[in-house]
């Protein structure tokens, strides 16, 4: 009798999961971001294998698959697709939710393999002969960077009642914080200046090791710079002071919030479809474990445009503290302001502006007061210092070995074009996709002699909980696109 009463709990277990996985139907735009999700890990994979073997191929293997990536963030910002691809609905759904297994169950291994034995020790052959290697480089960047060693530093020296650009000292850091000598940013100077396109691991750890000889004076050949705005070390110092002694435990807790937030706001079955995109997103959980500074950024972004039809003040708050806390926010602050002016009207436009305006100048007013010289030269840093070309997108070519450019000065009037033309379409064409600014405001780093990996991780769930959020209902199980309420869930 028990083990009867145990069967039929089981089975009505299954027929509960079984009626729960039926009715997670949404719509084709939203089964593509997975797809789009393990294109992206794909893509990085092949251009950081390109990086650690030198290899022209898969620099532009990398680079393609980029595009690839771009075209179907478009496809899934562009409201038409559910008509163009309604009659592939149940084959999308199918593979949406076999990729959601999928790469969570990766994400798992990666997580388990980190944590205990280390990816480099697993001895799978998955990259070729030389996955030991690649391995142990994905193992070996779930540490602080550069970036997070010079932010947590400039934390600390504001504790200390110093001028945090003033005092930023990277060997000091990377000392402090235990990184390695590759995790610098080399220049183009000194005995690099005849090194293209990049330094060799023997050049950078020499250098480095004269470094560490006398930590007060650093090489000129490291970029040592605290090359961001005061948010940046700000945000996370009230964390810091309350006893937080890692700045990636500090991003964790300031992301959560905004991830639930927008879990919150979602309807019905599309909070699962939300969710599974969280989880799925395995290049955000690695930037925390590796400590990229763009997490920071990234939770206030997340929350702007979620709050942009809600909440403007708020909205235009958040907007505020994330272009306090990086630069890459400036590329989207256009865009949030051109969809208030377009919806809302000037004066809204002009007020968002202005409070995001505040809050930016409230961060870093204090520093400019000080020397504004140093916070100018700064923050300026990456585009006026000489900086050897890396990254994922066109620069690729020369990285690759296929176009030999020296300057960069190519790259920057490709980047300037590219963001001038996406911004005036976007004015007059913004009523047909709403949220496809959050794609077109990174096209111009695309074009950059700096377009590294990590500038393309966080927008594109940006834009799939704001579709989720605002183009989407549910109406009796199905999904709806408010638009035009095209019915999507049969």
């Amino acid at each position: 009798m028990t083990g009867l009463l145990r069967l039929n709990k089981q089975v009505a277990w299954i027929s509960r999961l079984r009626k729960f996985l039926t009715g997670m139907r949404a719509s084709p735009r939203i089964y593509l971001f997975f797809p789009a999700i393990v294109l992206k890990l794909v893509a990085s994979a092949v251009s950081a294998a390109g990086f650690v073997e030198h290899s022209g191929p898969l620099y532009l293997a990398g680079m393609i698959l980029w595009m690839l990536w771009f075209g179907l963030l478009l496809l899934i910002a562009w409201p038409r697709t559910d008509e163009l691809l309604l009659r592939f609905h149940k084959k999308l759904l199918l593979t949406a939710r076999l990729l959601v297994v999928v790469v969570v169950l990766f994400g798992a291994f990666e997580l388990s393999g980190t944590s205990t034995i280390g990816l480099a020790n697993i001895g799978i052959d998955v990259f070729g002969p030389n996955s030991k290697e690649l391995l142990s480089a994905l193992n070996h960047s779930f540490a602080y960077n550069d970036a997070t060693a010079l932010c947590h530093q400039a934390a600390n020296n504001v504790r200390l009642g110093l001028n945090p650009y003033a005092e930023a000292n990277i060997v000091k850091a990377n000392l402090l914080f235990g990184n390695p000598f590759d995790k610098t940013t080399p220049r183009r100077v000194g005995r690099f200046v005849n090194d293209f396109p990049y330094p060799t691991v023997a050049e950078l750890q020499s250098v480095w090791e004269q470094a560490v000889k006398d930590p007060g004076h650093i090489p000129p050949e490291i970029e040592s710079r605290l090359a961001y705005p005061a948010g940046c070390f700000l945000l996370p110092l009230p964390l810091l002071v309350l006893g937080i002694n890692d700045l990636r435990w500090a991003y964790l807790i300031i992301l959560l919030p905004a991830l639930a937030f927008a879990l919150v706001r979602a309807q019905g079955n599309l909070r699962w479809w939300l969710l599974a995109g969280m989880l799925a997103s395995l290049e955000i959980w690695n930037s925390i474990a590796s400590g990229e500074t763009g997490i920071l950024f990234f939770a206030f972004l997340l929350m702007a445009w979620i709050l942009v039809r809600r909440k403007l003040w708020l909205a235009a708050l958040c907007l505020g503290f994330a272009i306090a806390a990086k630069q890459l926010a400036w590329f989207f602050a256009p865009y949030f302001l051109i969809l208030v002016l377009r919806t809302e009207g000037f004066k809204k436009a002009a007020l968002a502006g202005s409070i995001a305006i505040a809050v930016f100048a409230a961060f870093n007013l204090p520093f400019i007061f000080q020397d504004a010289q140093l916070w100018l030269s700064s923050i300026t840093a990456p585009m006026n210092n000489l900086l050897f070309p890396i990254g994922v997108g066109l620069v690729s070519l020369v990285t690759g070995g296929y176009w030999h450019l020296e300057t960069q000065l190519v790259f920057g009037i490709l980047e300037v074009l590219t963001g001038i033309a996406s911004v005036v379409w976007y004015y007059f064409n913004y009523s047909r996709a709403p949220h496809i600014g959050l794609v077109l405001a990174v096209v111009p780093l695309f074009f950059a002699w700096r377009s590294m990996w990590s500038y393309f991780y966080f927008f594109d769930l940006i834009l799939f909980a704001v579709i989720v959020l605002y183009e989407y209902k549910q109406d009796n199980g199905k999904t709806v696109l408010i638009r035009n309420r095209l019915t999507a869930g049969d």
